[in-house]
């Protein structure tokens, strides 16, 4: 499987080259704002209705029409639209549920496949490696993150007594696992160190649980554990033995993996068309392309479950809306666990996070997708989340030639991540509509009025004027800070959302600061509230119905102004 995914951004290719070629031929770096991440603009709102998004469908279906007709991208290369498959969607968060969360679709079948039935939203497909995110999902609604730091052995001790092979050929490993240092949290991020495969396991069967920890506990190591990102569908399996312990907040009584998934995520979802291979009640016939081998090696909590797009958007939507895990649990999964040797990449439980640059500002800000891709045989899968934008997309593909290879969804992937940008442009409108504009009022018998509004050079909102006591805050925040008032870029980005409320914290940045060999060092965060007492640090906005300001308070002067013009 691709581990790394080959997403690119034009904007971000296009952005660099600028950047790069104007510290080429001037003196001085263009200057870029450095946002607080994952604070860039509110996630914008998608009404399915509206025409900003029927023109936005129109638009990409138009682009996948031609990639069908030509077989090739001009920017991200070529495909095999008479092979391969696929099924693509993406969905919100918006106030539609998690029953209807797709806001685009497209699907195409291939002629190869000779299909009876055209590919579509419900068109069952393996998901291979995907099927990981099911098992740390399950694991943090039956147990929550609170194990993350707890040896594998606590749920399963006998990796630590296991007797391994018994062959009179066989050659003691001179390097074995510390079991007692694999952590929850490092099987559920590919952290473990553990090998790829056990062979112990079948596709189609739940994996017993003495077979496999007596084969795979004396399996040597590929690294130490919490060291380096190992890919290992084995470590799942590991945590689909331990998640079918009894214990725990519940669900109470589901003891095996396939319970612990219905009960846990496929129930309470919807997700009908979602099973495991092999399961009983699963009619091959019904899976696009024929199906899995389901007596082929493979561990079932790493590489089995079967779903389609409609499903995997049910999913998506709940994981980005909190709707199965307290906020504060899926703000913490929505963290990198390691890093990789591409500075684009991070790891994640199990996430393959993709450090993507959805602006054309110079360099552009960085904005993390949560993915998780899947392989096996002829079948491929991608599932991506935006917590930024409230937005994922799913992609289920399958190769029709000969050969038993994966689909390659490298293009189709680039593709999507490309709108993505799109998204981040809307959301950045949508700010403006709701926040930006004049606000005024009379605090000491003295006018006092600030203006927001958005820049083309990078998010968050400009406070272009602030008068207060008939004083230009501009002038004393930028004296405070030591800055000339002509380069003090002065911005306010989005933290919390609560009871009508939004607080949007304040960021000081000088545009003729020094910069470190060439290029501008971005350490916002370190200088957040930085200028103390009775510098503007927070604004907060009163909201309306239609989370609307209508206006906004400075705490530490003790202001309030009403909303008298929008920009």
């Amino acid at each position: 499987m691709s581990f790394s995914p080959r997403i690119t951004s034009l904007l971000a290719v296009g952005s660099f080259l600028t950047f790069f070629l104007a510290c080429q031929a001037a003196d001085q770096p263009v200057y870029q704002p450095c946002p607080l991440i994952r604070a860039y603009y509110p996630a914008p709102t998608i009404d399915k209705s509206s025409d900003l998004i029927k023109s936005f469908s129109q638009n990409f279906s138009a682009v996948f029409d031609n990639l069908i007709k030509t077989g090739n991208h001009e920017i991200y290369g070529e495909i095999t639209p008479n092979t391969t498959s696929f099924s693509v969607v993406l969905f919100s968060t918006a106030d539609d549920g998690h029953d209807d969360p797709i806001f685009f679709d497209y699907h195409h079948t291939a002629p190869a496949a000779k299909a009876k039935k055209n590919v579509g939203l419900d068109t069952v497909f393996p998901i291979g490696s995907l099927t990981q995110l099911f098992t740390v999902y399950a694991w943090l609604a039956k147990f929550g993150d609170k194990e993350w730091d707890t040896p594998i052995t606590k749920f399963i001790p006998e990796l630590l007594n296991a007797k391994g092979p018994t062959s009179k050929d066989d050659v003691k490993n001179e390097f074995t696992v510390p079991w007692s240092d694999v952590t929850i949290g490092a099987l559920a991020s590919h952290m473990a160190g553990v090998a790829r495969d056990s062979n112990a396991c079948q596709l189609g069967k739940a994996c017993d649980k003495k077979h496999f920890v007596d084969t795979f506990a004396q399996v040597p190591p590929v690294s130490l554990p919490d060291m380096t990102p190992i890919f290992s569908n084995a470590g799942f399996q590991l945590l689909a033995l331990a998640v079918e312990t009894p214990n725990g907040p519940g669900p109470k009584g589901a003891t095996s993996y396939d319970e612990v998934l219905r009960k846990t995520i496929l129930g309470p979802l919807n997700m009908t068309h979602t099973r495991l291979a092999g399961d009983k009640g699963v009619d091959s016939s019904t899976i696009f392309g024929g199906g899995l081998n389901t007596s082929a090696p493979g561990e079932q909590g790493s590489l089995s479950i079967l779903s389609t797009t409609s499903d995997l958007a049910r999913l998506g939507h709940s994981i980005l809306s909190s709707s199965l895990l307290p906020p504060a649990t899926t703000r913490r999964w929505f963290t990198p666990a390691a890093s990789t040797s591409n500075l684009r990449n991070s790891v994640g439980r199990p996430w393959e996070i993709y450090h993507a640059s959805f602006s054309s500002a110079s360099p552009s800000p960085i904005a993390d997708i949560f993915l998780k891709s899947g392989e096996v045989a002829s079948y491929s899968s991608y599932l991506g989340l935006s917590p930024d934008l409230s937005v994922g997309f799913a992609i289920l593909a399958h190769d029709s030639s000969l050969g038993n290879k994966p689909a390659d969804l490298n293009v189709y992937a680039d593709v999507v991540a490309e709108t993505l940008a799109d998204i981040f442009g809307l959301a950045a409108r949508g700010a403006m509509a709701r926040f930006g504009g004049s606000f005024s009022g009379v605090a000491n018998n003295m006018n006092t009025s600030v203006e927001f509004e958005i820049s083309a050079d990078g998010p968050g909102l400009v406070v272009s004027n602030m008068v207060i006591d008939g004083k230009d805050v501009r002038a004393e925040m930028a004296n405070q800070a030591g800055i000339e008032t002509k380069n003090l870029d002065f911005r306010v980005y989005p933290a919390i959302e609560a009871a009508g409320k939004y607080q949007f914290v304040a960021v000081y940045q000088d545009k003729n600061a020094p910069v470190d060999a060439g290029t501008p060092t971005c350490i916002t965060w370190m200088t957040v509230g930085q200028l103390g007492g009775g510098a503007v640090d927070r604004v907060v906005f009163e909201l309306d119905k239609d989370g609307v300001a209508t206006g906004v308070s400075i705490p530490s002067r003790g202001i309030t102004m009403t909303m008298d013009k929008k920009a």
